[in-house]
């Protein structure tokens, strides 16, 4: 394939993907929005889980998202986008073909552009595996037990040089 050709096919894929950068925006947008207004409702309040559960079918409506429209979205390079997929910040889509995972894409966009608005501009990777890390953690039900009890004082007071006796790793 000539030079000429080479880049005729790539202006128009470009030309192509660039409506689908479009829809993927506005459906994030529009998530972004029905989560927004979720998040003012108390937490055991069903119109509050009707909203995310909403925002998730929209969400999964798109389908998988292409690498370059995922760059876009993120502002940062493919290679960048790749690189983060290999390590699990991003994950791909599980059906229909080859492309990103729109739910995962929609957090990672959240937290890069929180990221960015609070001066962190460097390092995104370590930062963002971080929060994600951090959000994991901080769902579980057996933590989320575990810090009402401390709340309400159901917590036990722990002696940390008898602790360390009775585990055997005292000096």
């Amino acid at each position: 394939m000539s030079y000429a050709m080479n880049k005729a096919k790539l202006r128009a894929q470009r030309k192509r993907r660039r409506p689908k950068r479009v829809e993927v925006q506005r459906v994030l947008e529009r998530v972004g929005a029905i989560e927004r207004i979720a998040d003012r409702l108390d937490k055991n309040d069903q119109s509050r889980a009707e909203l995310l559960q909403v925002g998730r079918e929209f969400l999964g409506d798109l389908g998988p998202v292409p690498v370059s429209v995922a760059a876009a979205l993120l502002q940062v390079s493919e290679p960048t986008v790749r690189a983060w997929s290999r390590r699990g910040i991003l994950s791909t889509a599980a059906d229909r073909g080859s492309g990103l995972d729109a739910q995962r894409l929609h957090e990672v966009v959240v937290l890069v552009r929180d990221l960015r608005a609070a001066g962190h501009d460097r390092d995104l990777l370590n930062k963002v595996w971080s929060r994600l890390t951090d959000s994991a953690l901080l769902e579980r039900d057996d933590l989320q037990e575990s810090l009402g009890q401390m709340r309400r004082g159901e917590g036990t007071d722990t002696d940390l040089d008898e602790l360390e006796k009775e585990l055997g790793i005292a000096d």
